[in-house]
């Protein structure tokens, strides 16, 4: 705090005008409030808002690769290299983590031949979310943590990696630019 000041904050509910209130009954309705309000956001927000879903010209994809946020240009690259040597690839680039978009998720993986998750920190944190959500366990990961952009050759290479012995779950840790 700051000498002289004094700074009050209550971990209480509310009522409808902003008012604290401490009554069980109310703490429900807030809350069930709160959560519908997601619910409507839910089915407000556009497809393309959600999810991005990205594929190669190949008729049936050899590896779906999950990710979202800055991993999107290298991952596209990627997709050129990896579709010039042959290989069928679609890209699921999660958009919106809350409210999660659930069943889009689960569609677009529900066919994957092979999936890849790629993300720029130690533990796939979204794989886990993905888990969580759709009970589509991502056996494969590729992660980066060491403050260093991904690079299409990386993602590249990781990914022909993993599809040199699809049955061997693997976990691959980028180090470029270290």
């Amino acid at each position: 705090g700051m000498p002289g000041y004094r700074f009050w904050n209550t971990g209480d509910e509310h009522d409808e005008t902003g008012h604290i209130e401490e009554d069980p009954d109310n703490r429900v309705k807030m809350m069930t409030k709160r959560m519908t309000k997601l619910d409507t956001a839910a089915k407000g927000i556009p497809a393309g808002e959600k999810v991005n879903f990205f594929r190669s010209s190949k008729e049936q994809a050899d590896v779906t690769l999950v990710s979202w946020g800055s991993t999107k240009g290298p991952i596209l690259d990627a997709m050129k290299l990896l579709e010039r040597d042959g290989i069928g690839v679609e890209f699921l680039q999660i958009r919106l983590v809350s409210p999660f978009p659930t069943e889009t998720v689960k569609q677009k993986l529900a066919d994957a031949k092979l999936m890849v998750d790629i993300e720029q920190n130690y533990s796939g944190q979204m794989a886990a979310v993905i888990a969580e959500k759709t009970m589509i366990d991502i056996k494969n990961k590729i992660v980066k943590f060491n403050g260093r952009p991904m690079s299409q050759d990386e993602i590249y290479q990781s990914v022909k990696q993993v599809l040199s012995n699809p049955a061997q779950n693997r976990r691959v840790i980028l180090t470029h630019g270290a």
